[in-house]
């Protein structure tokens, strides 16, 4: 099948008013009816969607990004925003990006959601941003927007914090990845100026919201003074399995004891091969097998490395797996050595599957899971780490019993399900920027009872 997804920054509107967006938020979220893209001057002559709109029961926001994803439709970014504006008034997404001037810099996306570009330098891209906003967003009536919302704590939040400041608006700050690994600050370009813009912004912000409860702590003990630091609401479209409907791999693999699980893509960019590198001193006993549950490119890779180690009749691979839950609920482990989004869905799906799991640390593994008691965490990229906690697992049954309980109680308790019940969480975690000032207020007197 033809891919027709595009860059929404480069390509024609004309062109593009022809196709629907394909709304499904990654096969998590619910679908919902695609509408045609088209810009906010072509909205404005329909005359509808920008009109003001009294007795409000909802927000509007505003969300500053420096993700480029969201203007490539194959990555389905783009959605996730698309779905909130389910529960939000209006959702205005402002994207920064490096590069040339783009054709169609206003979109609009769906019937209350807006899509901004802009192209600059990464010296001039703030300044750049808020003229965009005070073009787009500033009207007779005064500035569109009830809360703003910056999605990194480097360019956008010091466009968040300015706006908020000009147009006397809340802001929130979401802070997406841990900032102060020195591993993932090295990354990003111009790390000294994104460390002294994260040093001197966080504090500026009454509200924070971070993807781990970890980072939530942290912040707290930091800035103290910051009277709203909470964790976003997850969603994870995990679920259990059905009555019949769970395939029992040891029926169907009769040759083995223990199978051991993989699952993923076989892409250039899998760490499949980790998992078998762990595994392999094991497969010496022809009783414990790996499954592969995948397809891709480097299929015929991981085949050949099996057979120069010796291992091909305890290897096997199986491609078309339509519901990946039920599937491994009956094998004895999942390996799960990569440490993408991705994978972090996978460890979530075994843990609801009750599959005890060996995986990568990450930042959501170590948050949500406690090493030992729900999962064995190994060192990302250690074979050996790897090996060492798939090894200690096979010889323990009552731990691989205890992790399986552990882990789907964690997952059940901690996660959202339901779409619909994670947007109106994720709503009330966002208008909670609008009470920021009272939180302060009521620690404030708190601590003063207390003394």
């Amino acid at each position: 099948m033809k891919n027709t997804r595009t860059n929404l920054a480069k390509y024609d509107v004309t062109a593009r008013e022809q196709s629907k967006l394909n709304r499904e938020l990654a096969k998590e979220l619910s679908p919902t009816e695609a509408v045609p893209v088209i810009t906010v001057g072509e909205a404005r002559r329909r005359g509808a969607q920008l009109e003001v709109i009294s007795d409000r029961e909802t927000t509007r926001v505003l969300i500053i990004s420096r993700d480029t994803k969201v203007l490539n439709q194959e990555t389905r970014s783009l959605d996730r925003y698309i779905e909130l504006a389910d529960v939000f008034d209006e959702v205005h997404v402002v994207v920064m990006q490096s590069g040339g001037k783009t054709r169609n810099p206003v979109l609009r996306v769906s019937p209350n959601t807006w899509l901004y570009v802009v192209s600059a330098t990464s010296w001039w891209m703030p300044w750049a941003a808020l003229r965009m906003i005070a073009e787009q967003l500033h009207f007779a009536d005064g500035f569109r927007p009830d809360v703003i919302i910056a999605r990194d704590p480097y360019e956008s939040a010091l466009v968040a914090y300015l706006a908020g400041r000009t147009y006397s608006r809340p802001t929130q700050l979401h802070i997406l990845e841990d900032f102060t690994n020195p591993k993932i600050s090295a990354q990003l370009e111009h790390p000294w100026v994104r460390a002294f813009l994260a040093r001197h912004l966080i504090p500026r912000f009454r509200s924070i919201r971070t993807y781990t409860d970890a980072l939530s702590q942290y912040l707290r003990h930091v800035y103290p003074r910051v009277p709203d630091i909470a964790t976003l609401p997850r969603f994870y479209n995990y679920h259990a399995p059905e009555p019949g409907a769970v395939v029992n791999l040891k029926e169907k693999f009769t040759q083995f004891s223990v199978i051991i699980v993989y699952v993923g893509a076989l892409g250039s960019d899998s760490l499949a091969y980790q998992a078998m590198d762990a595994a392999r001193a094991l497969l010496t006993n022809p009783k414990i097998g790996l499954l592969f549950v995948g397809d891709g490119p480097g299929r015929a890779e991981l085949a050949a490395r099996a057979a120069l180690l010796g291992i091909t009749t305890q290897i096997v691979f199986e491609r078309d797996v339509p519901d990946i839950t039920n599937y491994i609920a009956t094998a004895d482990i999942l390996i799960v050595p990569d440490i993408s989004e991705a994978s972090d869905q996978v460890v979530i799906r075994g843990a609801y599957a009750g599959v005890p799991i060996v995986a990568a640390t990450t930042s959501l593994r170590s948050d949500l899971f406690v090493h030992g008691e729900s999962i064995l965490l190994a060192i990302p990229g250690d074979s050996l780490s790897l090996w060492q906690a798939l090894n200690r697992l096979i010889s323990d049954i009552p731990l691989r019993r205890t992790l399986r309980d552990s882990a789907y109680a964690l997952v059940t308790t901690r996660l959202h399900e339901d779409p619909v019940a994670y947007r109106l969480a994720y709503r009330d975690s966002v208008e909670a920027a609008l009470f920021a000032d009272e939180t302060e207020v009521q620690t404030a007197t708190s601590r003063t009872t207390t003394a």
